[in-house]
């Protein structure tokens, strides 16, 4: 049984909230990146924890469980399918190329 129709939308939302509102994930980026990696790769790598983050506590409030195999499997198709558009908003939200 993976992810019910409800649930694939309150992780669309959860992205598309994150994407709309970048200040939100962008706040301390621009400090830590240079230590680390290229900003946009760090910067990704926030979006993505937000995202689970915000997705996973609502999906435990919701559900009273956590997300057993095959709705994990559904949600990380998910965002491999969406990984290029959360790039290309954070490159927009960064002023990049």
């Amino acid at each position: 049984m993976g992810l019910d129709v409800i649930e694939e939308k309150n992780l669309n939302d959860a992205i598309v909230y994150a994407l709309d509102y970048p200040k939100v994930v962008l706040a301390e980026s621009k400090g830590f990146a240079t230590e680390v990696t290229t900003l946009v790769d760090f910067v990704f790598g926030l979006y993505i924890g937000y995202i689970s983050g915000v997705f996973f506590d609502g999906f435990l409030a919701r559900n009273k469980r956590y997300l057993e195999s095959e709705e994990l499997s559904d949600f990380h198709v998910i965002l491999v399918k969406r990984s290029p558009e959360i790039r290309l908003k954070i490159k927009a939200h960064l002023h990049l190329k």
